[in-house]
């Protein structure tokens, strides 16, 4: 007999029969009444009540039947929602396994006009995994997890602290190796991302130990982004680590320019030397850019395509820029004196250009008053020390995350793969250093590899300069780093 079950986009059942589809209208003791699911089509046919035989065929349809293509996409989805509720693969990853199967099955069934998109049946694959998870809790101060859903996958405490204070809740995982790990780390690096946690929850705060190599050592689930929860997430570490016999005591953290972090961890660890990221030196530097409106200026493909400005005005003005980033790399007693020469001889002659200059005095090269004091954001220790100077492998890693948890998962689904995600970086910090080195230093974000991987050469050649022609090497040595990549 041609009939099979497959279900909607809300998961309720769908009876395939003959070419039609029908819907659950009616249950009666002894049968259930199906109705064509194509309105305003009233044909119906009744069902046993164990849905294995049927008691009355149906009438004439008035609608036309479904297609075979029709039927294939309704199989096809019904197979992953099945798949989605017993394994653990990403969804996006069991939707394109599917496409695939189905073109391989059916090699001329034009699939791009009969399959629906992953953005609209998402939601309904997602529900249906939903359902192996217990439900989820509608507000962070009430909600328990069960004790199955507090260890690691061979059993061992995962869930170290769960603290609820006032309406904010914090969960922290991590376990025995990677507290050991991160004791082991003179150099931490920390980072929030935003698009893997669960909805409850205002970030994913992640601390990563560098010992040759970057690993991920504590997750943090938190609702707040403040100094305050910083500190906790600190202090309980120092707690745990304490508990467990080991002693943490970082000599350099790397983190990006948000104060919040910066303050606890100096309230913390007040003798650790706290070092901002390189990249978003730069980064903030550009924005601001883009801010006084000096984009055309400044940026050579932009400036290209202007006639406003002569050759020597916009190779002053990229000069003038990348003076502003390489203060970052120049040992911290020739930033002011570098500045000060960058802005006689390259201030370009633009209404915002003298506000840029009184931008970067006031927030980075004053000695007395800046707002983010120079062994912030000066990387020119890390660069003598060949240390990292960016957090390009934490944002590396952060879209690893990304591409293995759903945006904004169920919280029992982002532990669940926190859990698997864990184990997996177990096995990179017992391989060998220089294997592990070789993985990890292709992991950085999109559109950060070129900014930071002329910096060591760079360094190093202007080790060939005196200090009285320091800003010879900017102009000479920093235009080559400028310059876009071409695609191969």
């Amino acid at each position: 007999m041609d009939m099979y079950f497959t279900t909607t986009n809300r998961n309720a059942l769908v009876l395939n029969y003959k070419g039609f589809q029908y819907t659950l209208k009616r249950e009666h003791k002894d049968n259930n009444e199906w109705r064509c699911r194509t309105r305003p089509c009233t044909t119906s046919l009744s069902l046993s009540r164990d849905s294995k035989s049927i008691i009355r065929e149906p009438d004439v349809h008035t609608c036309i039947p479904h297609s075979s293509e029709e039927f294939i996409v309704d199989a096809t989805v019904a197979r992953m929602k099945k798949r989605a509720a017993q394994e653990t693969l990403p969804i996006p990853q069991i939707y394109s396994q599917e496409i695939v199967k189905i073109r391989i099955d059916n090699p001329t069934l034009d699939t791009g006009s009969f399959f629906p998109l992953l953005d609209s049946i998402d939601a309904s694959l997602y529900r249906r995994r939903a359902k192996n998870y217990p439900k989820l809790p509608t507000n962070v101060e009430d909600f328990v997890l069960p004790d199955g859903w507090k260890l690691g996958l061979h059993g061992e405490p995962f869930l170290l602290v769960d603290e609820t204070y006032g309406k904010n809740r914090l969960l922290m995982f991590a376990s025995d190796w990677s507290i050991r790990f991160l004791s082991s780390c003179s150099q931490w690096h920390s980072d929030g991302t935003f698009k893997c946690r669960p909805l409850l929850f205002e970030q994913v705060y992640i601390l990563f130990g560098f010992n040759n190599f970057m690993i991920p050592c504590v997750y943090c689930l938190t609702t707040k982004k403040d100094e305050n929860v910083y500190v906790k997430i600190l202090q309980h570490l120092l707690t745990i680590a304490s508990q467990k016999g080991v002693i943490l005591n970082p000599t350099r953290i790397t983190c990006d320019f948000e104060l919040a972090t910066i303050n606890a961890f100096r309230a913390i660890f007040n003798a650790v030397h706290i070092s901002g990221c390189f990249f978003h030196y730069a980064q903030s530097l550009w924005r601001k850019v883009q801010e006084l409106g000096l984009t055309r200026l400044v940026n050579p493909s932009n400036a290209r395509r202007s006639s406003k400005f002569s050759n020597e005005a916009r190779k002053n003005a990229k000069d003038w820029f990348m003076a502003a980033i390489g203060l970052a790399l120049i040992p911290p007693n020739l930033v002011e004196k570098t500045w000060i020469e960058a802005m006689d001889e390259k201030t370009p002659t633009h209404r915002s250009s003298v506000k840029f200059n009184d931008y970067m005095v006031s927030t980075y090269v004053d000695i007395t008053s800046s707002r983010y004091p120079m062994e912030l954001w000066n990387v020119n220790d890390a660069l003598r020390k060949n240390l990292p100077r960016t957090n390009n492998h934490v944002e590396g890693y952060n879209g690893r995350l990304g591409s293995l948890f759903p945006v904004h998962p169920h919280l029992f689904r982002f532990i669940e793969r926190l859990r698997d995600e864990h184990v997996y970086q177990y096995h990179l910090a017992e391989q060998p250093t220089d294997i592990l080195q070789s993985t990890c230093q292709g992991v950085t974000g999109k559109g950060k590899r070129v900014a930071c991987k002329h910096v060591p050469a760079l360094y190093f050649a202007l080790l060939d300069y005196d200090e009285n022609k320091l800003y010879e090497a900017f102009t000479d040595r920093l235009q080559q780093w400028h310059q876009p990549t071409r695609k191969s």
